[in-house]
């Protein structure tokens, strides 16, 4: 009786440590296309979060930003992400994108934001919606001379 239950034991312990370690995404994909002025820009509209409206509205900016690096916007020219793979991504490049993030170098690539809606109060904190312009030609350039995404046509 011990034995088959240090087994069980053994195997459950073996099945928990075999289970992917996924992080959850902590970002809204909440983005909408809006309309392409030149080309390498592009106009979105994205739903932020926060305590307050100038947390909101760092939160709807950054969101469009991860999804036109991780997830890409559908019926666009930026369809697929600029970067493929994630987690990949951050773990080689922490610093790149804790700059981009935590730093705001973000900013460098956003053309302009205007809130499109009013802050609203929700479970948790405030919700606005924001429509971003980004210059995503600058970011693509900036991610390949970073090596973080191989050159365009390489």
């Amino acid at each position: 009786m011990k034995k088959s239950s240090i087994l069980l034991y053994g195997f459950v312990l073996f099945l928990f440590s075999c289970s992917p370690k996924v992080q959850p995404q902590p970002y809204s994909a909440e983005v909408n296309f809006l309309y392409k002025e030149a080309q390498g820009t592009i106009a979105v509209r994205t739903t932020g979060f926060g305590k307050n409206q100038t947390d909101a509205v760092r939160d709807a900016q950054i969101n469009a930003f991860n999804v036109i690096l991780f997830k890409g916007i559908p019926g666009t020219e930026l369809n697929v992400p600029l970067v493929s793979n994630e987690n990949d991504a951050k773990s080689k490049n922490p610093e790149y994108f804790k700059n981009l993030f935590d730093r705001d170098f973000y900013k460098t690539f956003m053309m302009s934001s205007s809130e499109s809606s009013s802050l609203m109060n929700v479970k948790g904190g405030k919700k606005i919606t924001v429509d971003v312009k980004i210059n995503y030609n600058s970011l693509r350039i900036d991610l390949e001379q970073k090596t973080i995404v191989r050159k365009f046509g390489l």
